[in-house]
């Protein structure tokens, strides 16, 4: 029996199986791969994961299931993956906003689901995993289903319904980075810098700064605070920002993020 069985493997699944990869204690031949392309199937076989053209046969053969389709897709493969699913058979699931009833209806009302919002940043073993568990599932089984999650990232449990809230802090928020370092980079080039070396800067402060939240015991004013010089250039910088509407501009990015991943979780056929 295989550990996880893998419906789909698309961008955010190559992922995380990039990243769990860099982990010695990752064995791809106790992952199943099904998937409808056929190219791809073949470039998970070669890297000696055991691969499935058939879902059912993917399903019968392992203990957690993870489904790595769109929201639309999900409503198009559920019922079959229903036919096969085994009572209290582990489901985890990365299908943006939807949520925990409509697992139930197609599932059964015993079903074990764990639902995780990703991000890219696993590829490289840094991802951030928000998950929620279905009423069924132990903290054992949570800790069952999310281990490959912990191979490549960090895991941090959520209420259940709150997958739409929690987007923009770890689903989205690599677009927002990249947006701004694109910016940056751009700015660095009307200075005169050389891009890379500025990129290089920029990725490496930003990836410090993220250090610094995670293991400072001061609190994020604080940290903030520090920086923020009476008559200095940062200070002087964030003042411009903050009048030109940065703080509006960055809440209107969580809002939107929140209603269309929760518009995302209807469109299912």
């Amino acid at each position: 029996m295989l550990r996880y069985g893998f419906i789909a493997a698309g961008n955010i699944i190559q992922a995380m199986h990039k990243g769990a990869e860099l982990n010695s204690a990752y064995d791809p031949s106790e992952i199943g791969i099904y998937d409808i392309n056929e190219e791809l199937r073949n470039s998970y076989a070669k890297r000696g994961y055991v691969t499935f053209d058939k879902m059912g046969d993917l399903i019968d053969n392992s203990d957690v299931l993870v489904l790595g389709v769109t929201p639309k897709v999900a409503g198009l493969v559920i019922d079959e993956l229903a036919a096969s699913y085994r009572p209290g058979q582990l489901l985890l699931t990365v299908v943006t906003g939807v949520e925990q009833d409509w697992y139930k209806e197609h599932l059964g009302k015993d079903s074990k689901v764990v639902i995780c919002m990703p991000n890219m940043s696993s590829q490289v073993g840094e991802g951030a995993f928000a998950v929620s568990r279905s009423v069924n599932c132990s903290d054992e089984d949570v800790k069952k289903a999310t281990e490959i999650l912990s191979l490549c990232g960090l895991v941090e449990e959520v209420p259940d319904g709150m997958m739409a809230e929690v987007l923009p802090f770890n689903g989205s928020a690599p677009g927002l980075f990249y947006h701004i370092a694109n910016l940056m980079v751009e700015e660095a080039k009307k200075l005169g810098l050389d891009s890379d070396t500025a990129v290089k800067l920029f990725a490496q402060t930003m990836k410090g700064s993220g250090e610094m939240i995670l293991n400072s015991d001061l609190s994020l004013k604080d940290l903030e605070t520090a920086l923020r010089l009476p008559g200095g250039a940062t200070v002087t910088a964030l003042e411009k920002i903050e009048s030109l509407g940065f703080d509006d501009l960055y809440r209107e990015f969580v809002n939107v993020s929140v209603e269309r991943c929760k518009e995302l979780g209807h469109q299912r056929a």
